[in-house]
C-alpha cells in the first residue's frame, strides 16, 4: 500500500535552486534531495548525508554535490582560485566518489530523512551507470572579468580542457578537465551552465543522452577544448546528439569547439524546432506530474493497494520519452480527444518514436447519464483491461503497452487511469479467443490503428476485418500473405 513520501527541501539557497531545477527536469518522482545513510545512526541517532541530490531512473544513477563557496576577488588570483577550487570542486569530487562507492555497495541503506525512517523509494537496477555532477557557485562574475581581459563578451563559464587532470586544474584559474581519467567522470556545472542545461535538456532521457555523449568524446580523446559548457551544449544540439564525430577526425587529432557555439545554436532552425517541441508537449509533462504527485501523496484512488514500485514503473514509461517524442505523443492524444463527439467511446494506438515496440493506447470513455462516478471508474477500469488484450491481438508487434483512459471531451469532471502491460511472449490460444470475443461483442479497436512515426508525420493506418482468409494480403501492409505474417 502507498504511503505519503515527504522529501527534504534543501539546506541553503543554492541547494534549493538545484532541487527546483531538477524537479522541473525530472518531475519529482525520481529525484530526492539530501539523501542519508544509516552509518553511525546507532551512536549519533541521525543519519549521515550521502549527497545533496540523488536521481535514480531505470539504470541511471545521477549524484549531485552542491557547494556554495565564495570567490575572494580581493586577493591574488592564483591564491583565490586554489582556495575556491579546493573547497568547491575538490571537496565536491571527494563527496561524489564517496557517495558512488556507498551506493554501489549499500543502496539498501539509503533514506530520504535524517532520522532514517523512510527508505529511499526507487529501486536500483542490477546494472547501474553512474553520473557524477559537481555544482559550483559564485564563480561566473570572477571568470567573466578574467576572460574579458583577453576578449570581451565572455559568458563567464569555466573553460573545459579534457586532458587537464586535478593537479593541472589547481594551477590554471577558471579551467576544468577530466580530473581522474581512471575513475567515473565528474561533470562540473557552475551556476550559469546548471540552469541552462537543466532548462534546455528538461527530460531525463535528453539529459542523460547529453552526459553520455560528453563523456564519450572526452574519454575517447575526440574533444580537446571547449570554451564553456554552454558551447559544448550548443555543439551537441547543432550536431543533433553528436558533439564530435570521431570518424571525421584524422588519426591523433582532436576537435576544438568554437567560441559562441551556443549563440550559433540559438540562431539556428534547430533551436526554433526545439522550442516548438517544448511548447507542444507541456500536456505530457503535466500528466507525468499529476501521476507523480498522486503517488508521492498516496492519493491514487483505484490502485492505492499497489506498492510504490508498481506505480513508479508505470509512470516511468511516460517519463522516459524524449522531448521530441513527448511532442508527437501529445499531439496525437489531443487531436483524437478534440475530434471525437463527447457521447462516443473512442481510442487511438500510437507507437513511441523513441522505442520500437512501445505503444500507447488512449481511451476516451463517456460517462452514462445517471451513472455514479464510482461505477463509471470501475467500468472504465474493466474497459482498459479489455483494450489491453485486444490491442496485443490486433497489433502483435507490441512489447510494451501503456494505456491512458479518461473522460471524453466536455465532461463535467475529469480523471485519468493508467495501466502498463509488458508482453514478453505472444498471446496464448485462450487469450486470442477471448480477444476475438471482446472484439465482436464490444467493438473494441474494431477499425483503426494509427502510428505516429516522426517529423514527417508518416502514418500507417489499416482497417482490419473480423475475419481474414489465410491467403489474403496481411492487414499490416507488409505485402505477405496473412498466414505468413500476423496470422
Amino acid at each position: 500500500m502507498l504511503k505519503i513520501i515527504k522529501k527534504n527541501e534543501g539546506v541553503n539557497p543554492t541547494e534549493k535552486r538545484l532541487i527546483s531545477l531538477a524537479q522541473n527536469a525530472f518531475l519529482g518522482l525520481w529525484s530526492y534531495p539530501n539523501v542519508y545513510s544509516n552509518e553511525g545512526f546507532s551512536k549519533n541517532k541521525t543519519g549521515k548525508e550521502v549527497c545533496d541530490l540523488l536521481v535514480v531512473f531505470e539504470n541511471n544513477v545521477i549524484i549531485f554535490s552542491d557547494k556554495d563557496i565564495g570567490f575572494n576577488s580581493k586577493i591574488e588570483l592564483s591564491v583565490a582560485w586554489k582556495r575556491w577550487f579546493r573547497a568547491s570542486v575538490k571537496d565536491s569530487i571527494k563527496q561524489l566518489y564517496g557517495a558512488e562507492k556507498f551506493i554501489r555497495e549499500h543502496n539498501d541503506r539509503l533514506f530520504i530523512d535524517a532520522s532514517c525512517e523512510t527508505k529511499f523509494p526507487v529501486r536500483f537496477s542490477d546494472e547501474t551507470r553512474f553520473f557524477l555532477i559537481s555544482v559550483t557557485n559564485n564563480i561566473t562574475s570572477a571568470a567573466q572579468a578574467f576572460f574579458d581581459d583577453v576578449a570581451k563578451g565572455s559568458s563567464g563559464t569555466l573553460i573545459n580542457v579534457p586532458y587537464y587532470n586535478i593537479e593541472i586544474c589547481m594551477e590554471k584559474p577558471f579551467h576544468i578537465g577530466d580530473f581522474f581519467p581512471g575513475r567515473t567522470f565528474v561533470h562540473v556545472f557552475d551556476e550559469f551552465s546548471l540552469k541552462l542545461i537543466l532548462t534546455e535538456l528538461d527530460t531525463i532521457s535528453d539529459f542523460v543522452s547529453y552526459l553520455k555523449e560528453k563523456e564519450r568524446v572526452i574519454r575517447n580523446g575526440y574533444l580537446g577544448l571547449s570554451p564553456g559548457e554552454e558551447d559544448t551544449l550548443g555543439a551537441y544540439l547543432l550536431g543533433e546528439g553528436t558533439i564530435v564525430d570521431g570518424d571525421d577526425l584524422p588519426e591523433n587529432h582532436f576537435a576544438i569547439i568554437a567560441e559562441h557555439e551556443w549563440i550559433s545554436y540559438t540562431k539556428s532552425i534547430n533551436y526554433q524546432i526545439q522550442l516548438s517541441y517544448k511548447k507542444g508537449s507541456f500536456f505530457w509533462d503535466e500528466t507525468i506530474e499529476r501521476f507523480s504527485n498522486s503517488i508521492l501523496n498516496a492519493t491514487v484512488g483505484i490502485g492505492r493497494d499497489s506498492d510504490f514500485h508498481s506505480h513508479e514503473e508505470t509512470v516511468r514509461q511516460l517519463a522516459s520519452e524524449s522531448r521530441r517524442a513527448r511532442y508527437y505523443l501529445t499531439r496525437s492524444f489531443l487531436e483524437k480527444f478534440k475530434r471525437v463527439p463527447s457521447d462516443r467511446r473512442s481510442s487511438r494506438l500510437v507507437e513511441s518514436i523513441d522505442e520500437k515496440g512501445k505503444f500507447y493506447l488512449y481511451i476516451f470513455l463517456p460517462r452514462s447519464k445517471g451513472q455514479s462516478y464510482d461505477d463509471y471508474r470501475l467500468e472504465r477500469l474493466s474497459c482498459v483491461q479489455d483494450y489491453s488484450l485486444v490491442a496485443k491481438y490486433r497489433c502483435p508487434d507490441i512489447k510494451k503497452l501503456i494505456l491512458i483512459a479518461t473522460e471524453s471531451k466536455d465532461s463535467e469532471g475529469r480523471s485519468e487511469d493508467i495501466m502498463y502491460c509488458r508482453f514478453d511472449s505472444p498471446l496464448s490460444k485462450d487469450e486470442r479467443n477471448l480477444a476475438r470475443r471482446i472484439c465482436k461483442e464490444c467493438k473494441v479497436l474494431s477499425d483503426l490503428i494509427q502510428r505516429v512515426c516522426g517529423d514527417n508525420e508518416e502514418r500507417t493506418t489499416f482497417i482490419r476485418k473480423d475475419k481474414i482468409e489465410r491467403n489474403e494480403p496481411c492487414y499490416c501492409g507488409s505485402g505477405l500473405k496473412y498466414k505468413k505474417c500476423h496470422g
